[in-house]
Protein backbone atom coordinates (compact mmCIF):
# COMPACT_ATOMS: atom_id res chain seq x y z
CA UNK A 1 0.00 0.00 0.00
CA UNK A 2 1.00 3.57 -0.79
CA UNK A 3 2.70 5.48 2.06
CA UNK A 4 0.18 8.48 1.42
CA UNK A 5 -2.65 6.57 0.87
CA UNK A 6 -1.99 3.94 4.82
CA UNK A 7 -1.28 8.00 6.66
CA UNK A 8 -4.26 8.93 5.07
CA UNK A 9 -6.24 5.94 6.06
CA UNK A 10 -4.60 6.08 10.09
CA UNK A 11 -5.46 10.06 9.96
CA UNK A 12 -9.68 8.32 9.11
CA UNK A 13 -8.87 5.71 11.50
CA UNK A 14 -7.77 8.41 14.28
CA UNK A 15 -11.05 10.82 13.37
CA UNK A 16 -13.64 8.21 13.78
CA UNK A 17 -11.78 6.94 17.44
CA UNK A 18 -11.61 10.25 18.37
CA UNK A 19 -14.81 12.09 16.99
CA UNK A 20 -16.50 8.78 19.02
CA UNK A 21 -14.88 9.17 21.86
CA UNK A 22 -15.93 12.95 22.27
CA UNK A 23 -19.48 12.11 21.40
CA UNK A 24 -19.99 9.22 23.95
CA UNK A 25 -18.14 11.02 26.35
CA UNK A 26 -20.54 14.00 26.52
CA UNK A 27 -23.22 12.17 26.10
CA UNK A 28 -22.55 10.18 29.34
CA UNK A 29 -21.69 13.70 31.28
CA UNK A 30 -24.46 14.63 30.25
CA UNK A 31 -26.76 11.85 31.44
CA UNK A 32 -25.36 11.35 34.39
CA UNK A 33 -23.50 14.68 35.94
CA UNK A 34 -25.79 17.38 37.12
CA UNK A 35 -24.72 20.79 35.61
CA UNK A 36 -21.83 22.44 37.93
CA UNK A 37 -21.98 19.10 40.18
CA UNK A 38 -18.23 18.15 40.34
CA UNK A 39 -16.86 14.19 40.64
CA UNK A 40 -13.41 13.44 41.92
CA UNK A 41 -11.71 11.65 39.87
CA UNK A 42 -8.31 11.62 41.48
CA UNK A 43 -9.29 13.08 44.71
CA UNK A 44 -10.08 16.81 43.60
CA UNK A 45 -7.22 17.71 41.25
CA UNK A 46 -9.13 15.81 38.44
CA UNK A 47 -12.53 15.83 38.49
CA UNK A 48 -15.65 15.65 36.07
CA UNK A 49 -18.16 17.90 35.99
CA UNK A 50 -21.30 19.40 33.12
CA UNK A 51 -20.49 22.90 32.11
CA UNK A 52 -21.77 24.27 28.71
CA UNK A 53 -19.67 26.51 27.41
CA UNK A 54 -21.31 29.26 25.04
CA UNK A 55 -18.19 31.25 24.19
CA UNK A 56 -14.38 30.44 22.96
CA UNK A 57 -11.59 28.48 24.31
CA UNK A 58 -10.96 28.30 27.97
CA UNK A 59 -14.77 30.40 28.02
CA UNK A 60 -13.68 33.45 26.75
CA UNK A 61 -16.37 35.87 25.09
CA UNK A 62 -18.94 33.72 26.38
CA UNK A 63 -22.39 34.07 24.84
CA UNK A 64 -20.49 34.15 21.13
CA UNK A 65 -21.81 30.72 20.34
CA UNK A 66 -22.88 31.83 16.63
CA UNK A 67 -19.97 33.59 15.96
CA UNK A 68 -17.79 30.76 17.49
CA UNK A 69 -19.76 28.13 15.44
CA UNK A 70 -18.91 30.43 11.70
CA UNK A 71 -14.89 30.47 12.96
CA UNK A 72 -15.14 26.81 13.65
CA UNK A 73 -16.95 26.03 10.25
CA UNK A 74 -14.61 27.65 8.09
CA UNK A 75 -11.09 27.03 10.07
CA UNK A 76 -12.38 23.42 9.86
CA UNK A 77 -12.81 23.81 5.93
CA UNK A 78 -9.76 25.21 5.81
CA UNK A 79 -8.05 22.87 7.55
CA UNK A 80 -9.82 20.23 5.04
CA UNK A 81 -7.89 22.25 1.92
CA UNK A 82 -5.03 22.45 3.85
CA UNK A 83 -4.85 18.27 4.10
CA UNK A 84 -5.80 17.91 0.39
CA UNK A 85 -2.93 20.47 -1.01
CA UNK A 86 -0.34 19.07 1.42
CA UNK A 87 2.61 17.23 -1.08
CA UNK A 88 3.93 15.87 1.98
CA UNK A 89 1.38 13.38 3.79
CA UNK A 90 4.13 11.86 6.41
CA UNK A 91 2.44 10.22 9.76
CA UNK A 92 2.77 13.33 11.88
CA UNK A 93 0.91 15.47 9.70
CA UNK A 94 -1.94 13.02 8.60
CA UNK A 95 -2.70 12.32 12.57
CA UNK A 96 -2.27 15.92 13.08
CA UNK A 97 -5.16 16.61 10.81
CA UNK A 98 -7.12 13.74 12.05
CA UNK A 99 -6.80 15.02 15.58
CA UNK A 100 -7.91 18.57 14.78
CA UNK A 101 -10.56 17.58 12.35
CA UNK A 102 -12.47 15.18 15.17
CA UNK A 103 -11.80 17.94 17.53
CA UNK A 104 -13.21 20.67 15.61
CA UNK A 105 -16.15 18.59 14.36
CA UNK A 106 -16.67 17.10 17.73
CA UNK A 107 -17.09 21.14 19.17
CA UNK A 108 -19.22 22.42 16.06
CA UNK A 109 -22.09 19.05 16.95
CA UNK A 110 -22.31 20.62 20.07
CA UNK A 111 -23.29 23.93 18.78
CA UNK A 112 -25.33 23.05 16.65
CA UNK A 113 -27.47 20.41 17.84
CA UNK A 114 -29.06 22.47 20.07
CA UNK A 115 -27.28 22.46 23.03
CA UNK A 116 -26.67 25.24 25.42
CA UNK A 117 -23.17 25.45 24.81
CA UNK A 118 -20.28 23.21 24.27
CA UNK A 119 -20.28 20.58 26.88
CA UNK A 120 -16.74 20.56 28.76
CA UNK A 121 -16.13 18.36 31.85
CA UNK A 122 -12.80 17.27 32.72
CA UNK A 123 -11.68 19.34 35.51
CA UNK A 124 -8.04 19.95 36.57
CA UNK A 125 -6.12 21.74 39.16
CA UNK A 126 -6.92 23.02 42.18
CA UNK A 127 -9.29 25.28 44.18
CA UNK A 128 -6.98 26.72 46.17
CA UNK A 129 -4.06 27.20 43.79
CA UNK A 130 -5.26 27.04 39.85
CA UNK A 131 -7.91 25.11 38.12
CA UNK A 132 -7.84 24.88 34.27
CA UNK A 133 -11.06 25.55 32.35
CA UNK A 134 -13.30 22.55 31.65
CA UNK A 135 -12.74 20.49 28.73
CA UNK A 136 -13.13 17.73 26.86
CA UNK A 137 -12.11 15.27 24.73
CA UNK A 138 -12.24 17.41 21.45
CA UNK A 139 -10.64 20.31 23.49
CA UNK A 140 -7.88 17.68 23.70
CA UNK A 141 -7.20 16.17 20.82
CA UNK A 142 -7.23 19.65 18.95
CA UNK A 143 -4.17 20.46 21.26
CA UNK A 144 -2.23 17.53 20.73
CA UNK A 145 -3.08 17.90 16.85
CA UNK A 146 -1.87 21.48 17.01
CA UNK A 147 1.38 20.11 19.07
CA UNK A 148 1.92 17.58 15.69
CA UNK A 149 1.71 19.65 13.17
CA UNK A 150 3.94 22.27 14.68
CA UNK A 151 6.45 19.40 15.29
CA UNK A 152 5.87 18.28 11.67
CA UNK A 153 6.36 22.03 10.47
CA UNK A 154 9.58 22.48 12.32
CA UNK A 155 11.17 19.04 10.90
CA UNK A 156 9.58 20.01 7.20
CA UNK A 157 11.36 23.33 7.55
CA UNK A 158 15.00 21.67 8.72
CA UNK A 159 14.68 19.45 5.80
CA UNK A 160 14.55 22.33 3.28
CA UNK A 161 17.06 23.87 5.12
CA UNK A 162 19.39 20.78 4.90
CA UNK A 163 18.51 20.57 0.87
CA UNK A 164 19.85 23.94 0.11
CA UNK A 165 23.00 23.92 1.92
CA UNK A 166 23.72 20.79 -0.34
Amino acid sequence: MKKEIKNTLIAVLIFIVILGSDIITKALVEKYISIYERVNVLGSFVQLTLIYNQGGIFGILQGYQQFFLIVSIIVFLLLVAYFILEKNKTLIFTSSMGLICAGAIGNILDRITGKPGVVDFIYIGSDEVFRWPAFNVADSSIVVGATLLVIHQIIEEKKRKAKKQI
